[in-house]
């Protein structure tokens, strides 16, 4: 599927490419060889912004390894509005999860920053898995780590409140545990509404509040006075707001 953006066909998984992808979480205990056999069916494309990868519930022919840009997962809610579920960065997989179970796409996905990604048709792909068992295992351990975290990620929008899901996607962009630190915002507000669950209002609302913890925005640059403050806030127990 393409609804307004061009997808450029680039060839086959290069040497270079293969050690991109040799490290990303659903091949990563695999043989490099291993890989290699797996994907030699696979093509390289550049997708730009806009570009339409698959809808909701069509059937589910392939697979993508996602190695730069990003892209947007979506599900549609009743009065057929996109709900965004997550926005993927460079080093991940996704719809590999439908072809081994459903060959169903229980999202939709859509590019919001021009990517290159490795297009891997499931038919090629399940076939060789069918004949190295040892395989699947390898990879079902990485599917299951993306599922706990796709797991932790329900339960944040469950349990904490809109300005806590901003603290700790906050929290995430650096490795400093103390101090002072800056960090940049990987994507418009818009789109960070989207993936922390919440109306870009309430975004605006969630900033305003962690101003008492010592975070300030400015063109999308946050400033954290000190992590562990804003850590210890987003662990404690607050009620839902909006």
């Amino acid at each position: 599927m393409n609804d307004t953006g061009q997808i450029l066909r680039l060839g086959k998984v290069t040497p270079d490419i293969l050690r991109q992808v040799v490290s990303v979480p659903l091949f990563a205990g695999l043989p490099t060889d291993s890989v290699t056999e797996l994907l030699a069916n696979a093509e390289v494309i550049r997708a730009e912004s806009g570009t339409q990868l698959f809808s909701q519930g069509e059937p589910a022919d392939r697979f993508y390894v996602q190695l730069d840009g990003q892209v947007e997962l979506f599900v549609l809610t009743q009065d057929n509005r996109e709900s965004v579920i997550d926005i993927l960065a460079g080093g991940e997989t996704f719809a590999e999860e439908a072809i081994f179970d459903t060959g169903i796409y229980p999202v939709g996905a859509k590019v919001v920053s021009d990517a290159r990604l490795i297009a891997v048709e499931a038919q090629p792909f399940m076939e060789r898995l069918s004949k190295e068992f040892h395989l699947v295992v390898a990879m079902m351990a990485g599917m299951s780590r993306h599922l706990r975290v796709l797991l932790y990620q329900i339960s944040e929008l469950k349990l904490k409140s809109t300005a806590q899901r901003l603290g700790g996607f906050l929290l995430s962009l650096t490795e400093e545990v103390e101090g002072e630190v800056r960090v940049s915002l990987p994507y418009d507000k818009r789109l960070l509404a989207n993936r922390l669950g919440m109306k870009p209002e309430s975004l605006s609302r969630a900033l305003a509040k962690l101003r008492d913890t010592g975070v300030t925005d400015k063109d999308g640059k946050v400033t954290i006075l000190d992590v562990s403050e804003l850590r210890d806030y987003c662990l404690e127990g607050a009620p839902l707001d909006s």
